[in-house]
């Protein structure tokens, strides 16, 4: 959000910005709700940087901030586990990877990041988002795996714990800043601090 102010030379304090940018959202995507609606990010986060530049009366280009987004996250880095814990994984699962990212970034950014998975399936993909169980069963079926066989993990309490226990999935929380589970989020199958602890609980002792 910094570097968003900076470019387009908004007088803002990013804090802000990126605040009114979580709530907006919280209310355009209403991940909460029973029926998220699906949109592409891209179009989504333009949306949103509309609404929060008339609020705080910015004269700010909501597509181009929402495009230099979506750069920086093509661009994000992995997890320092994340690689050694698919390579783990992946000699005792078929491993996937669903995400409600759009297909041109989330491709770019396992590409930068070396990460390879069997299964790649994306919000756009399915035309759905998390947590609306549609997404997950889309998941299920290009795996050819019955729903409740597959253990889903994720990071974030709304999408990908209760999105995949609402499906029928199994559920592993990586909570990796001790944040506090949300009341109507039910508990998960399993809960660690990171992928390397996961790796611990899912590989059979001395493999």
């Amino acid at each position: 959000m910094a570097e968003i102010c900076a470019d387009q030379r908004l007088d803002a304090d990013a804090t802000e910005v990126w605040r009114r940018f979580l709530r907006a959202a919280y209310l355009q995507r209403a991940e909460t709700h029973d029926e998220p609606v699906y949109h592409k990010y891209q179009e989504a986060w333009a949306n949103q940087f509309e609404r929060v530049f008339k609020l705080l009366r910015l004269p700010g280009d909501p597509n181009a901030a929402s495009l230099h987004l979506k750069t920086c996250l093509a661009a994000a880095p992995a997890f320092d586990d994340a690689l050694s814990a698919i390579r783990a994984l992946e000699a005792h699962y078929p491993i996937a990877v669903l995400s409600n990212a759009d297909n041109d970034f989330l491709h770019d950014c396992l590409d930068r990041n070396g990460l390879k998975f069997d299964i790649v399936v994306s919000s756009e993909d399915a035309g759905s988002i998390k947590p609306h169980p549609d997404i997950f069963r889309f998941l299920a079926r290009k795996m050819k795996v019955p729903i409740g066989r597959i253990l889903y993990v994720g990071d974030n309490p709304i999408p990908d714990v209760l999105g995949p226990g609402r499906a029928g999935m199994k559920v592993a929380w990586v909570n990796r800043t001790g944040m506090r589970k949300p009341r109507k989020v039910p508990y998960p199958d399993i809960r660690v601090k990171s992928l390397s602890e996961l790796v611990r609980i899912l590989i059979p002792t001395g493999d």
